[in-house]
């Protein structure tokens, strides 16, 4: 197993405090009570600005869009436990580090090797490429096949592709295993995607059973160049589903190069623990954790993930720096978590609850922050219009007591609480994983907007007093549940799957 995260386990100074230092708050949503003295100097050392500057650490320069399994990302979970380490918390991870480890198997192009080619003429380039489930180097002259599969796959005979490329676009999720293609048997074959649907990187938890051929994916764009080269229609695949098959075969042969890559890696959780002031409870803890992982750098390009997941990361850091600030310490413990791969499948999270690193049964509630900085933004109805809402999500499934106490917080912070995502998005983010586990938990949500899984997802329009004020409510909410003790499972409630 190669283990890349293994330099994480070292701190250097460089990656120590950046805002453990107070400055002036914008302050919370108006109309609002005022909050308890014995969590007002934690409270108060909640800013916008150090929102801000939070943000723009996560989001610019070495992370890279923190994409697991990525370099971004190592820079990204090293750095977020240094802030851990200033603000009193302490290592909880393996091995007395601050990191759990999670076996992964990682797939990559290799682009300056990958290229296909019309005599000296590259139609397709190694950066138009992404992964499928072969991995190994391929090297062959050979002629191709465009196919475009539409409502009604056509009859082919066995082998109908044997010695040739074949380039085809399918509708839905087609893969080198359908029996389609498996009948046809191509020597080589290029799945054709949208552009957002082309990775040349990804990890995976689970070992894939490779394809019996060489096989990758391909930008639309770039296989209708490759079709205009070989003397056939430059339109050939269209942008959406054909209602239409259609099989175009040309004898001019196509010089494929092709080489991907497949190795084991090790990519953490960021696990660390503020042991409780009452050490008759001291094992019984409050979790808290946000994603910190996004999508990465894909075929050159960055995705940012300001909102998904950077502003979650910031908020949770600055509760770290709230509990340590506020001279009434939590008198449970907090285990705080910047999950790796909830991108994957929410992967991250679930190798914690199925190997937890602290008793479950120790664990009082889950509070789960996810893209809380940006406003909703829908079909009729604008982001001006959401400037102070929030979803709150899955605090009513478990315990009539928990939803009860975050509205009580909430008073001294002044969200509108929305909960019309409540059976979408119950299931996609990281407090699901508790929620399975019988765990009480909540989730808050900004709510979807146009910028999602997009190269768009900067600092640009970001709603930082929404960051602020979510990391002012679960602080609250985190000291009031130190205090409360166990909550009652008194609902027994699922949320539909989607």
């Amino acid at each position: 197993m190669l283990q890349i995260f293994r330099r994480l386990y070292v701190l250097p100074a460089v990656l120590l405090p950046l805002f453990c230092f107070a400055i002036a708050a914008d302050g919370p949503f108006e109309g609002t009570q005022p909050v308890p003295a014995d969590y007002q100097e934690g409270f108060s050392r909640v800013t916008e600005q150090e929102s801000r500057e939070l943000l723009a650490k996560l989001v610019e320069g070495e992370m890279s869009g923190r994409g697991t399994g990525q370099e971004g990302y190592l820079h990204a979970a090293r750095w977020f436990a240094g802030q851990l380490e200033a603000c009193g918390f302490k290592p909880a991870g393996d091995n007395g580090t601050w990191f759990q480890n999670m076996p992964f198997i990682r797939m990559n192009t290799v682009p300056d090797q990958c290229a296909f080619r019309v005599g000296e003429t590259a139609g397709v380039t190694g950066e138009h490429l992404g992964i499928s489930t072969w991995s190994g180097a391929f090297t062959e002259s050979l002629p191709v096949s465009f196919v475009v599969l539409g409502e009604k796959s056509p009859e082919i005979a066995e082998g109908a592709f044997s010695g040739r490329l074949l380039v085809v676009q399918g509708r839905g999720r087609l893969t080198p295993e359908n029996e389609w293609i498996l009948r046809g048997k191509p020597a080589c074959m290029l799945l054709v995607q949208q552009e957002a649907r082309v990775r040349n990187e990804t990890v995976n938890q689970n070992e894939t059973a490779p394809s019996a051929f060489p096989s990758a994916t391909v930008v639309r764009s770039a296989a209708n160049a490759l079709a205009g080269l070989c003397g056939v229609s430059p339109t050939i695949f269209p942008e959406g589903d054909a209602a239409e098959s259609l099989i175009v075969s040309s004898t001019q042969p196509v010089n494929c190069q092709l080489t991907l890559e497949r190795e084991p890696i090790d990519v953490p959780n960021v696990v660390g623990w503020y042991p409780g002031s009452d050490e008759t409870v001291r094992n019984e803890h409050i979790c808290i954790g946000a994603h910190l992982d996004h999508l990465g750098a894909q075929r050159g390009e960055v995705y940012p993930g300001a909102d998904d997941n950077g502003s979650g990361s910031a908020a949770i850091l600055q509760i770290a720096q709230a509990i340590h600030a506020n001279p009434l310490k939590p008198r449970r413990s907090v285990l705080m978590m910047a999950f790796c791969a909830e991108e994957r499948g929410l992967l991250g999270s679930k190798f914690y609850a199925n190997n937890p690193l602290k008793p479950l049964d120790d664990m009082i509630c889950m509070l789960n922050i996810d893209m809380i900085g940006r406003d909703e933004e829908k079909e009729n109805e604008p982001a001006s219009e959401n400037r102070n809402s929030i979803h709150l999500v899955g605090s009513q499934l478990e315990s009539t007591a928990l939803h009860k106490l975050i509205e009580a917080a909430n008073q001294h912070v002044g969200f509108v609480f929305e909960y019309d995502e409540e059976t979408t998005v119950a299931y996609r983010s990281d407090q699901a994983s508790f929620a399975e586990k019988g765990i009480p938990v909540s989730f808050l949500f900004g709510g979807f907007n146009p910028f999602y899984h997009k190269t768009t997802d900067t600092l640009e329009g970001i709603n930082f007093s929404k960051i602020a004020n979510a990391a002012r409510l679960n602080y609250l909410v985190l000291m009031m549940a130190s205090e409360h003790g166990r909550f009652e499972k008194d609902v027994k409630k699922e949320a539909p799957k989607p």
